[in-house]
C-alpha cells in the first residue's frame, strides 16, 4: 500500500471516531440535563374513570375510593365520579339520609 493511501485511511478513521464521540457526548449531556432522550419513557398513561381519556399519571387527578385509586383528566370528571360514587366518610356527616 502506498503511504498516501495509509495516511488517507488513518484520517478517515480519525474523522469517524470524532463523529462517534460527538454524538455520544450529546446523548450524555442530554441525560445529565434531565431532558428526555428519544426512546425513554417519561410517564405512564392512566385511563380516566369517567370519560375514558388517557392522561399522563403525573398530570391526572387521583382519588381513592374503597381502597382503589381512580384517575381523572379534569375536575369535572372528578366531580361527576364523586356524585355517582358517594365517599365512605360522607355517610357519617350531617348530610346522611335514613
Amino acid at each position: 500500500m502506498h503511504p498516501i493511501k495509509i495516511i488517507i485511511l488513518l484520517i478517515l478513521i480519525y474523522l469517524l471516531y470524532r463523529l462517534y464521540m460527538h454524538a455520544r457526548k450529546k446523548r450524555v449531556a442530554a441525560r445529565k440535563k434531565g431532558r428526555q432522550v428519544q426512546g425513554e419513557i417519561s410517564d405512564v398513561l392512566v385511563q380516566d374513570s369517567v370519560c375514558g381519556a388517557y392522561v399522563p399519571r403525573g398530570q391526572a387527578l387521583i382519588r381513592h375510593h374503597d381502597g382503589r385509586e381512580f384517575f381523572f383528566c379534569s375536575e369535572q370528571c372528578c366531580r361527576e365520579f364523586e356524585q355517582r360514587e358517594p365517599r365512605p366518610d360522607s355517610s357519617s356527616g350531617s348530610t346522611s339520609t335514613s
